[in-house]
């Protein structure tokens, strides 16, 4: 059987279970309403009763402004298990005995981080002494290894590269993430967000390599090449073009020699890459997962993204680690949104950006059907965010961790504001201070071996004895506003 949080039900039953609760309950169903038709009529409800019949229908429901593929809506997000069994417009229609939690805010598909070297990311940022021309160069600089390599393999020598894997996947939940690329091993795996390098949905399909990628052999190119043909990965993950020189852009010529330009193959960083290349890609049906804090602070240069889409070339946000990217996605989508406004005259909607962190990289992973949209049939996988007066799209861009109020895997409530997860009725959480306001979050699982059942005191304690300071699983808080910027 897959592993807790890993499942989804099926489609079937989701539907026969939205069917089987009558006229009085409105639901949207997968295939509508279409951006042309939504209104009114399309999220009815009865007026008459102050609950809907049929308990079976949902364990909870949470109300709010709704991320939907279309825009939004003003209502309710139906959970039962793992996954959204509706959205319907009133509270009238929420069915009778589940528990509500009105969130006032905006609740949008859990974050998609699809780079990250977790278990790098008990550390803080890194400042590198210079800008460097590609990866190799600040690799072998001893700067890095004084800085990163060593606490690290101070913590691995312990035997705790686990627990450095679990306070990652923390970090991740803090911003809104519930869905990860870039963990170490599979016994350190599915504990808190989901790891789609694992057995994720009962399906194996994701490979990634963080080695160079001169390394790949044509033995192993035609290995891949079988698995694509045969289905059995969707997506090979490597990094790619990742600096500013030559050395770097002759990546993707090796590539091509091997015969990987393929569909399946993803481009982590792809920063070198020239308009021509991205050109090519895009003809091959390639993809690039684009983390812009991290190009800055080793290169000072980022991935071309303008040419990239103008190629058809799917990109997707990630932040790389906290070392010399983001604390999480969250905080990296600030920085998309800088350089959107800044760089390329705002040539990306709200919309888009945040797609670029949900949808976009659930559709790169080939789990597109399964995560990346608030719908019925998909993973309650969800994030819920203070509104603060803004745009919906607007308000998750901007939103600081303190602004998340929910975070949700599975249908499982792993961290949030103190009050909801007592009406969702999460016990055992840990309480954690983010940047003045109390959260609670599920650090202890006893179902996951290797460090599980340990509580974020006990964590913190680990790491310490190892001879390191775990960086604030909240990161830097942001200033307080001066006078003359508050309201």
């Amino acid at each position: 059987m897959c592993s807790p949080r890993n499942g989804l039900w099926p489609l079937s039953l989701v539907l026969s279970l939205v069917a089987a609760c009558g006229t009085n309950t409105a639901t949207i169903g997968i295939d509508d309403p279409s951006p042309d038709t939504v209104g009114s009529n399309e999220l009815t409800s009865s007026t008459s009763k102050t609950c809907a019949p049929n308990t079976v229908r949902a364990t909870y429901a949470l109300g709010g402004t709704v991320l939907v593929p279309w825009g939004t809506m003003q209502g309710y997000v139906l959970v039962k298990d793992e996954s959204v069994v509706g959205l319907v417009a009133t509270r009238d229609a929420v069915p009778c005995g589940a528990a509500v939690v009105e969130t006032d805010g905006v609740i949008a598909p859990g974050l998609i981080d699809l780079h990250n070297h977790v278990a790098y990311n008990f550390m803080g940022p890194w400042t590198p002494p210079r800008p460097y021309a590609n990866r190799n160069q600040w690799q072998s600089d001893p700067a890095y290894a004084a800085a990163v390599k060593t606490p690290y393999n101070a913590v691995k020598n312990a035997g705790h590269l686990c627990q450095a894997q679990k306070y990652g996947e923390l970090r991740a939940l803090l911003g809104g993430t519930t869905t990860i690329q870039g963990s170490i091993g599979y016994a350190c795996q599915n504990g808190w967000v989901r790891n789609v390098e694992s057995y994720v949905f009962c399906q194996d399909k994701i490979r990634q390599n963080v080695l160079p990628i001169t390394g790949l052999t044509q033995a192993d190119a035609n290995a891949l090449i079988a698995q694509f043909d045969a289905g059995t990965t969707k997506a090979y993950l490597v990094h790619l073009a990742e600096g500013v020189d030559d050395a770097s852009r002759a990546e993707f010529d090796h590539l091509r020699t091997l015969g990987l330009l393929r569909k399946e193959v993803v481009g982590i960083h792809a920063t070198a890459l020239t308009t021509a290349q991205l050109t090519e890609m895009g003809q091959a049906g390639m993809k690039i997962v684009w983390s812009p804090q991290s190009n800055l602070g080793l290169y000072g240069a980022t991935t071309n993204v303008p040419a990239a889409l103008a190629a058809g070339v799917k990109v997707a946000l990630a932040p790389d680690w906290t070392l010399s990217g983001t604390n999480n996605l969250l905080a990296e989508l600030k920085v998309a949104d800088r350089i959107n406004q800044t760089q390329w005259s705002g040539l990306l909607s709200d919309a888009q950006l945040i797609e670029m962190a949900t949808t976009t990289p659930a559709e790169i992973a080939g789990l597109g059907e399964k995560i990346g949209k608030v719908l019925p049939g998909f993973a309650a996988d969800l994030v819920v965010v203070k509104k603060n007066g803004k745009t919906a799209h607007r308000a998750l861009i901007d939103a600081q961790q303190s602004d998340v109020l929910l975070t949700i895997v599975g249908g499982q409530a792993m961290y949030g504001d103190t009050t909801m997860l007592g009406t969702l009725g999460v016990t055992g959480f840990d309480t954690v201070q983010v940047c003045g306001q109390d959260r609670g979050v599920l650090v202890r699982d006893a179902t996951v071996a290797n460090g599980g059942n340990e509580s974020l005191t006990d964590l913190v304690t680990t790491l310490t004895n190892d001879g390191v300071t775990p960086y604030p699983l909240a990161g830097a808080c942001p200033p307080a506003p001066s006078q003359s910027q508050l309201p």
